[in-house]
C-alpha cells in the first residue's frame, strides 16, 4: 500500500517520492505520453478511482480544469499501465468495492440498454422459517412459509439452476429466512453442485446439527459455508437472537460441523461473520476466544478458515425506523465516527492475536478503510431517486420458495411491508426466469420508485446501481467505459466470480 495514495485526501507525493513513482510508471508504459507535463494529473485520476470507483468523467474534468480529449489521452494512457491498474484495483479504500465490481463490467451495456442476459449472481432463498428476532434483520418477524410446499420448492429450484451456465453465474443459499430450516437444502445444494456451480451456503448455524447434517448428504458439496455469528457468550447471543441457549447451541455445531467437513470434504471453507453494532462493538474482540475454543475442540484437522466483518446498513435493517411494532426490540442507532474511530484500534489489536493470523480476514466494504486508518468512511449508498426503473437484473436476482423473483435482496423476506412490487414474477411449470426476466424488462414500464425503497437493497445492490449509473452518466457525457481509465471496465474477461469471504480475488 502506498500512503499518498490511501489518504484522505489527494496531496501529491513529495519531489523525492514523486521521482520513485515516476519511475515506476516508466516502467510499465505501454503508451508514449509527455510525463513531466502530465504526471501530476495522472496520479490525481488515479487516486480518485483507487478511493472512489464511481467518480464520473465530468467530475474528473471539473477537478483538473481539462478538456474531454486530454483527459481521453490521459485515460488511455492509464489505462495501459499495469502500475497504475494496481494502484487503483489495489491501492486505495476503494480495495473491497472493486473485488465485487470487476466481474460485472461486462453487463454494463445490457443494464443500461435493459437487454436480457441472466443474472450473474442469484440469491436462492430456501428458508421455510426462522427461529431468531434479531433485531437488525428486516424480515417479517411473524412470516413462514407453508411446509408442504418444499417439495415443489425444490423441484422449482431445479429448473432455475438447470437454466443457468456456471461458467457465467453464480449462486448463494442465504434467506430471507433461515435456509436449513428447509429439509430439501442437502437435495439443492447436492444438485447444484451437479450442475457445475460453487455453493456458498450462509446460516445462522442454529440448526446445523449432527441429525439435520445426516438429513441433508448433499451439505458435504459445499464450496462453503458462513455462519452468521450473533455474539460472543449467551449474554450477547440472547441479547440479540431473543432465544436462550442459543450461543452454546451454535458453538457446538460449528465444532461439529467442522470434524464432519475434516472427515468426509475438507475442501470446503468455513468461517464466520459478525456484524459489528454499537451494542457489541466492544464485545468484538472476544471473537479470538470464540476462534480459539471452536478450533481446540477440533481435534481431527483444521478448524475455521475465514472470518468476515460487516458494520450494519440502516436502509436494509431499518435501526432509525421504529415503526414496525412487531419487532420484538429495536436497535439503539447505527455506529457513529467515534464508533469508528475505536474500531481502528480494535482492529489493529484484533490483527495481532495468533488466532487471527492463521485465517483470512474479510473487512468488507467500509470497514477495510476504516481497518487502514480511515474512520470516515462509509457504506456506498444512492438515493430512492437514484434507483433504476428496471434494477441490475442482469447482474442480479433473488429467488424465493415460492419461486417469486425479486430484484432486490434485502426485498426477498416473505411478505415484508411493501416488498411485493419488487417481484417481477413467479418461476413455475408456465414460466421460466429467463421468461420472467424478458416479460418486465420488454413488456413493462419497469417500477416508480418511492420515498424509502431503497430499504430493499442491501449493500451489494447499492454497488450495482451505482456502477450502472456511472456508466450510463459517463456514457451520455462523451467518455464512455471504454475511455476511461480503468483496464478491467473495458477488459472484463476471465475475471472470477468466485467468492471474496475466504479468499481475496
Amino acid at each position: 500500500m502506498e500512503n499518498w495514495i490511501f489518504n484522505r485526501s489527494f496531496d501529491y507525493p513529495s519531489n523525492n517520492q514523486l521521482q520513485l513513482i515516476k519511475g515506476k510508471i516508466l516502467e510499465s508504459s505501454k503508451v508514449e505520453i509527455n510525463i513531466e507535463k502530465y504526471l501530476k494529473p495522472i496520479l490525481q485520476i488515479v487516486y480518485n478511482f483507487a478511493n472512489n470507483p464511481w467518480i464520473s468523467q465530468e467530475e474528473i474534468i471539473d477537478q483538473l480544469n481539462i478538456d474531454k480529449s486530454t483527459l481521453k489521452i490521459l485515460n488511455e494512457y492509464i489505462r495501459e499501465n499495469i502500475y497504475l491498474q494496481n494502484l487503483i484495483i489495489k491501492g486505495g479504500s476503494g480495495y473491497k468495492y472493486w473485488q465485487t465490481i470487476s466481474p460485472f463490467c461486462s453487463k454494463i451495456n445490457d443494464a443500461i440498454n435493459n437487454s436480457f442476459s441472466y443474472p450473474m449472481r442469484i440469491g436462492i432463498y430456501p428458508g421455510v422459517s426462522c427461529m431468531y428476532y434479531c433485531g437488525f434483520c428486516g424480515r417479517n418477524q411473524d412470516a413462514r412459509y407453508p411446509s408442504n410446499i418444499v417439495e415443489d420448492g425444490y423441484k422449482m429450484f431445479k429448473s432455475v439452476l438447470s437454466e443457468l451456465d456456471p461458467k457465467n453465474s453464480a449462486i448463494s443459499l442465504s434467506g430471507g429466512l433461515e435456509p436449513l430450516t428447509n429439509p430439501k437444502l442437502g437435495d439443492i445444494v447436492e444438485f447444484a453442485s451437479e450442475h457445475g456451480l460453487k455453493v456458498p451456503l450462509i446460516t445462522n448455524g442454529h440448526s446445523l446439527t449432527e441429525k439435520i447434517i445426516l438429513k441433508n448428504k448433499g451439505l458435504v458439496k459445499l464450496d462453503s459455508i458462513r455462519i452468521s455469528l450473533y455474539g460472543v457468550d449467551e449474554r450477547s447471543y440472547e441479547f440479540i437472537t431473543t432465544l436462550k441457549n442459543s450461543y452454546k447451541t451454535v458453538k457446538k455445531n460449528c465444532i461439529n460441523f467442522l470434524k464432519f467437513r475434516n472427515d468426509v470434504n475438507p475442501k470446503i471453507k468455513f468461517g464466520i461473520n459478525y456484524i459489528i453494532l454499537k451494542e457489541n462493538i466492544n464485545d468484538l474482540p472476544k471473537l479470538t476466544e470464540f476462534i480459539s475454543e471452536v478450533n481446540s475442540a477440533v481435534n481431527n484437522g483444521p478448524g475455521i478458515d475465514f472470518l468476515s466483518l460487516r458494520d450494519d446498513f440502516d436502509t436494509v435493517t431499518g435501526i432509525s425506523d421504529k415503526s414496525d411494532s412487531k419487532k420484538k426490540y429495536h436497535l439503539g442507532g447505527l455506529l457513529n465516527y467515534e464508533d469508528r474511530q475505536k474500531l481502528m484500534y480494535i482492529f489493529n489489536e484484533l490483527e495481532r492475536d495468533s488466532e487471527i493470523k492463521k485465517i483470512h480476514v474479510d473487512y468488507g466494504y467500509a470497514l477495510y478503510a476504516i481497518k487502514n486508518g480511515l474512520a470516515e468512511t462509509t457504506l456506498k449508498k444512492i438515493t430512492d431517486k437514484e434507483m433504476r426503473k428496471y434494477a441490475h437484473t442482469q447482474m442480479s436476482v433473488c429467488v424465493d420458495l415460492f419461486g417469486d423473483v425479486f430484484l432486490y435482496r434485502e426485498a426477498g423476506f416473505l411478505d415484508r411491508p411493501g416488498n411485493k412490487k419488487f417481484i417481477i414474477g413467479r418461476v413455475n411449470k408456465n414460466n421460466s426466469l429467463k421468461n420472467i426476466i424478458e416479460n418486465f424488462l420488454y413488456n413493462s414500464n419497469g417500477l416508480e420508485n418511492a420515498s424509502n425503497d431503497i430499504r430493499f437493497m442491501d449493500p451489494f445492490d447499492h454497488v450495482l446501481s451505482s456502477l450502472i449509473n456511472q456508466a450510463e452518466n459517463d456514457k451520455k457525457f462523451g467518455i464512455p467505459f471504454e475511455y476511461g481509465p480503468v483496464k478491467l471496465r473495458v477488459d472484463p474477461k476471465n475475471i472470477s466470480l468466485g467468492n471474496s469471504w475466504y479468499k481475496d480475488v
